[in-house]
Parts: structure tokens; C-alpha cells; sequence
């Protein structure tokens, strides 16, 4: 077994462990793997000295969930901290978590950190006005390594933050006080900085940097969720993202960087089955190497920009603790139109990159903007179903303006074109009466409905998401109601309703905070029964079922479409929606296909009004003759 530093011993048991931290050692849990043993001890060689029981704040704290009293107890005895267990009961309970204030490190195994036990959670934290941080890891030794990287803080850093940019392919290094630095994806990953930034394209799994592929793969080879090694799937020098190996893979754990902040749709993702059932994840790998602290996305349907990794930089570099930081970007979502917490923290709140100071404040989000109240004079019939439709087309223009695409540009000029021709007809009607103007409007529409269900065909990413963003662009948020758990990953999920100051047609929309947008329409069409299978395999015919109720009408297509954005759909069929199921099968390939968490996209079209469905899917390896993945 490698040494460890002085001050650290290894442990063979959670007994032993007690029994080393009463002779004054930090104790680690010795894991089963040795090349895991090894890794562990060069970091914590590259650490300093530990400070054993230093505590914190007179009202900083653990709490632990039931059935991990153990870790909690041995993880506040490290800490020097009071300790508490925390009923399944009272997880929606500010008060179970101790007095108003503080912050509250919660001890727990990942597995039982599902984001319904989460959120809630979270949110009780945010209503005590409590920072809150969760101290995890795959497995009992992961969660003594983390937190005896706690004991080892050291401020003395220089404030140096590095930000890779995957989504432009960019390379900041950030100092306050001074302008950017542009540096390059080699030596920032073979550098050592204080604090670390990947805002990436990506998935709990996976973030795209270009060249390099963040892979969350810890072992030799990805795993299902009933620990047989998933045929096709990840491994050290191959990730199954990127078969052909264009990119190079590269584990979190390699990062060397005290802090490690992950702006990547449900980077961090703890519950085995929530996104692709896997144990691949970047953020419990990461949890496992130099960072002492990770934060990210908590969730999957937060429109974030580069705001966010410059707003943590700025708060790192003050010396705010990572606490705050956290509820920081929890603030900025909510400014967003979020609901519930954005961004989770997997350290200690308490903990501060830099020592305070004071020439250098942290940053406050900009208040929510007051949208005045317009005129709400109702427009009827095709006059407001022509200024829903124009105002769909406004939102993608603006899309245009921030991220040109030549094929998007020219299905909307044309959604444009058939919707003008529509509304010189209904203004002609308007002024001399006559026969046979609706039936003229009613062909507009049909073509308009059809331009935009070619959208998500003529265009390489299918825009899903632009046209999801420009729906509601002149919309606010009138009020949330109940929805059911995801159907997918069990997520807790509520319905928003959005009116209009404009006076167009509300919207209702109802996303799942892991699988992202799941529905949105606007009342004039009813949401659709959609059947899908539980999983995918390559090659295989997937029938998926769309129920439409009576007097449906319009067009609507179903695609089959890869996690990525950067390739077309899988399969494809456009048809006529009319009452009743529409049975449709669609293949994914049976070669070069990643085994990924994918989309079943349903949209309809009818009259100028469009509703867009979402649901996610896992392609699974081939069973051979006996069941078993091949």
C-alpha cells in the first residue's frame, strides 16, 4: 500500500478510522483498488499539512442522512463540528437542518442522492438561509479521501482562475485587476491552478473541450447499473463518444486545481439511474482527485452563458466562501425564471480559495427586471394565431443575431414569407367581406406548419432547444402548479403557466431539472400520449406510439435524435395528425452510434400554434442469444 504524508494513515474500517482519528491521525479508508490507493496518495502528497479538527464558524455543521450516521459522525469529528442525523421526514424541514444561518455540510453516500432527496433538501437549506455543501463520493473510502482534503485548505494561492471555453473553443486564465490572458487547452491542463472553470457542451458523463473529451470513466471500463461491464462503452483511451478517437479523453481527477467548477448540463448528477445508467461521472471522479471542492450545474434546463463561470471566478477571487458562491448562482437562475436550486456545491461551504478582500467585493446578480405591464386587449382567432406565429419567428431571428445558421435563416424567412401572405389575406378579407379567404389562410398555415417541422431536419442540431427559447421569449411566468415525477429519472417537475404583456397566447411548459424540456405548448393544443420504449439498441426497429385526441388536426414529426447537437437526427418520419394512435418506427444505426442518454422529439403544427414533446432514451448495447450485452 502507497505512503501517505504524515498526518494521514490508512484504514481497513470505519472502527479503525475512529480508532486512528482519536490518536490524532487523519484517517483515509484504504479502497480495494490499488491503483486508486496510489493516485490518492500522490494528491494528498501535493497537498500541505493537515489541521486536524480546526473546525469553523460557531454555527457550521453536519448533517447526515439516515443509514450513513457513521460517515457523518466520523466526518464531524475530523472537522471539529456538531452533528446531527436527518430524518427522511424532515428532508422539506429549514428547521431539521439547525438553526437559521450557518451552513450545513451533508454526509452521504452517492447513490441516495438522488435529486428528489436534493431539492428539496437544497431548498429547505436556502429558506434557513443556510449555505449548504455535500460531502459524497461512489463508496465510503471516496468520502474519507474528500474529506480529508478538507483538513488541507491553503489559501496562500495566487487569485488565478482558469476558464476553458469549450462552446467557443477559448482559453482564458483570469486575474482581478487585469485583463483577460488567452492561454491554450495544453497548459492550462497541464498547469496548476487555484481554480479551475469548464464551461462545455456536455452531459453528466461527458464535456466536449475540442480537442479533448472530459470523460467520467474512474476504472478500466463503464459499467450498467448491475455492475457488468457495458459492452461498447467507455474506456481509458477510447471514449464511446467519440469511437473513431478523434479526441482525446482526459478524467477530471487529472485536473490539478483546488476548486473545480463544472458549467455543463447536469454535470453534477449523483443517483446511479438519473441520466445514462452508467458509473460514469465527471463530477464523483473529480470528487476523487485534486479538487477539493466541486461545483456545477445541478440541473439540465438552465439556459446558462458565459456569465456564469466569470460571475464564480470574481466571487472565488474575493474570498467569498464557496458556500455563497453557490447560492450566488442558485440567485442568478432564479433570475433566470428557475425555480429551486441551479447549482450544487460537493465540498465544504465554509471553505474560502483566497483569504477576504476587501479592494476586491463579490459580486451581486443584477435584480430581475421589472417588465411593465402592456395592453391586454384580446386579439382573436387567426389575428392572434398570426401574432403567435410572428412572434416565434422574432424569437429565432434573435437567435440569429447571437449564433448565425444559414439553414435556420432560411426556414424562418420562409415561415415568414407564407405567414405575411396569410395575414394580407385576412386584412384583405377584413376590408371586403368574400368567400374562400379562410380555406387561403388555412393552406398558408399548413405550409408555414411544415416549414417549421422541417426545421428540425434541414438544420444539423434541429434546433430544438432555439425554437423552445423563442416560444417563450415575449412570455413571463404567471404561476406554478403541480406536474408529475419524470418518467424517466423519477425528478421532482412542475407545470409553468406564461402569459403574455403582448397579448399572445399563453404557453405551458413543464421541464425535468436532469432530462431538460419535456413539454411545451400553447392551450389551443392538448399534450400528446407518447409511447416509447425503455430503451434503444442499434440497429433495432423502435416503435413509438402518438396518441392524438379527437378533432386533432395540423401536421407533426417524431425524430430520433443523438445527445449531441453536432449531427442530424437518427431517423425521422413527418405526418399528417389526426384522432387516434399513429404508430411510428424509427432505427438508430447500427454502427457509430454512441451508447448515450438520446431524445424522442414529437412536434405539431397546427394553424400557426406549435407544441414541442421531449423524451429521453438510453441506446443500450446488443443482447446476444442468452440476454446478455454483447
Amino acid at each position: 500500500m502507497p505512503r501517505l504524508p504524515d498526518g494521514y494513515h490508512w484504514a481497513s474500517a470505519l472502527a479503525d478510522a475512529a480508532r486512528l482519528l482519536d490518536e490524532g491521525n487523519v484517517p483515509v479508508l484504504r479502497p480495494e483498488d490499488t491503483g486508486r490507493a496510489e493516485r490518492w496518495a500522490d494528491i494528498l502528497h501535493a497537498y500541505p499539512a493537515p489541521d486536524l479538527g480546526r473546525g469553523g464558524p460557531p454555527q457550521a455543521r453536519v448533517v447526515s442522512l439516515v443509514g450513513h450516521e457513521d460517515l457523518g459522525d466520523l466526518v464531524a469529528r475530523m472537522l471539529g463540528r456538531p452533528h446531527h442525523v436527518l430524518a427522511p421526514a424532515r428532508v422539506r424541514d429549514p428547521g431539521a437542518l439547525g438553526p437559521e444561518g450557518g451552513s450545513v455540510l451533508v454526509v452521504a453516500r452517492s447513490r441516495t442522492l438522488t435529486l428528489s432527496v436534493l431539492m428539496p433538501l437544497l431548498e429547505a437549506a436556502a429558506r434557513n438561509n443556510t449555505l449548504a455543501g455535500v460531502l459524497t463520493g461512489r463508496d465510503d473510502a471516496a468520502i474519507t479521501f474528500a474529506a480529508a482534503k478538507l483538513l488541507a485548505a491553503d489559501r496562500s494561492a495566487p487569485a488565478r482562475t482558469a476558464l476553458l471555453d469549450g462552446t467557443t473553443g477559448l482559453t482564458h486564465v483570469l486575474t482581478p485587476g487585469r485583463p483577460d490572458q488567452r492561454s491554450t487547452l495544453t497548459d492550462v491542463l497541464a498547469g496548476d491552478f487555484a481554480g479551475l472553470l469548464v464551461d462545455a457542451h456536455g452531459s453528466a458523463a461527458h464535456a466536449s473541450l475540442g480537442t479533448v473529451t472530459l470523460c467520467g470513466l474512474s476504472g478500466p471500463a463503464e459499467h450498467g447499473p448491475d455492475g457488468t461491464v457495458l459492452a461498447g462503452g467507455c474506456t481509458p483511451s477510447v471514449c464511446k463518444i467519440d469511437p473513431a478517437g478523434r479526441t482525446r479523453p482526459l478524467a477530471p481527477h487529472t485536473l490539478r486545481a483546488r476548486v473545480l467548477g463544472l458549467f455543463v448540463c447536469n454535470a453534477i448528477t449523483l443517483g446511479e439511474s438519473e441520466q445514462y445508467p452508467s458509473d460514469v461521472s465527471l463530477a464523483l471522479d473529480a470528487v476523487e482527485g485534486y479538487p477539493s471542492a466541486v461545483l456545477g450545474l445541478l440541473r439540465g434546463d438552465l439556459d446558462t452563458s458565459g456569465h456564469e463561470p466569470r460571475l464564480t471566478a470574481a466571487s472565488l477571487h474575493s474570498g467569498a466562501r464557496l458556500g455563497q458562491i453557490t447560492a450566488l448562482l442558485d440567485a442568478d437562475g432564479h433570475r433566470r425564471g428557475i425555480r429551486g436550486p441551479s447549482a450544487i456545491l460537493l465540498g465544504d461551504p465554509e471553505q474560502r480559495l483566497h483569504a477576504p478582500d476587501t479592494a476586491t467585493t463579490a459580486p451581486v446578480p443584477a435584480p430581475a427586471p421589472v417588465r411593465p405591464l402592456a395592453d391586454a386587449e384580446a386579439l382573436s382567432g387567426w389575428r392572434v394565431r398570426l401574432a403567435d406565429a410572428g412572434a416565434l419567428e422574432q424569437g429565432l431571428y434573435a437567435s440569429l443575431d447571437r449564433r448565425p445558421d444559414a439553414d435556420l435563416s432560411a426556414c424562418v424567412e420562409e415561415m415568414t414569407s407564407y405567414r405575411q401572405t396569410a395575414l394580407d389575406t385576412l386584412l384583405a378579407a377584413a376590408r371586403t367581406p368574400g368567400k374562400g379567404w379562410e380555406e387561403r389562410v388555412e393552406e398558408q398555415s399548413l405550409q408555414w406548419g411544415r416549414t417549421v417541422l422541417e426545421i428540425l431536419s434541414r438544420t444539423r442540431g434541429g434546433a430544438f432547444s432555439r425554437q423552445l427559447t423563442a416560444a417563450r421569449a415575449h412570455h413571463r411566468t404567471a404561476h406554478w402548479a403541480p406536474a408529475p415525477a419524470c418518467g424517466y429519472c423519477g425528478a421532482p417537475r412542475e407545470f409553468e403557466h406564461l402569459t403574455s404583456p403582448l397579448g399572445l397566447s399563453g404557453r405551458r411548459t413543464l421541464r425535468c431539472p436532469k432530462c431538460g424540456p419535456a413539454l411545451s405548448l400553447p392551450p389551443t393544443l392538448a399534450p400528446l400520449d407518447i409511447t416509447i420504449p425503455p430503451a434503444l439498441r442499434p440497429g433495432q426497429p423502435a416503435e413509438i406510439h402518438v396518441t392524438f385526441p379527437e378533432e386533432a388536426r395540423g401536421l407533426f414529426a417524431v425524430h430520433l435524435r443523438p445527445r449531441s447537437t453536432r449531427r442530424g437526427s437518427y431517423d425521422h418520419a413527418d405526418l399528417a395528425a389526426a384522432p387516434g394512435q399513429h404508430t411510428i418506427t424509427l432505427t438508430p444505426p447500427s454502427t457509430d452510434t454512441p451508447l448515450e442518454l438520446h431524445r424522442i422529439w414529437v412536434v405539431h403544427a397546427d394553424r400557426f400554434h406549435v407544441a414541442y414533446h421531449q423524451q429521453r432514451v438510453p441506446l443500450l448495447p446488443h443482447l446476444d442469444a442468452t440476454g446478455h450485452q454483447q
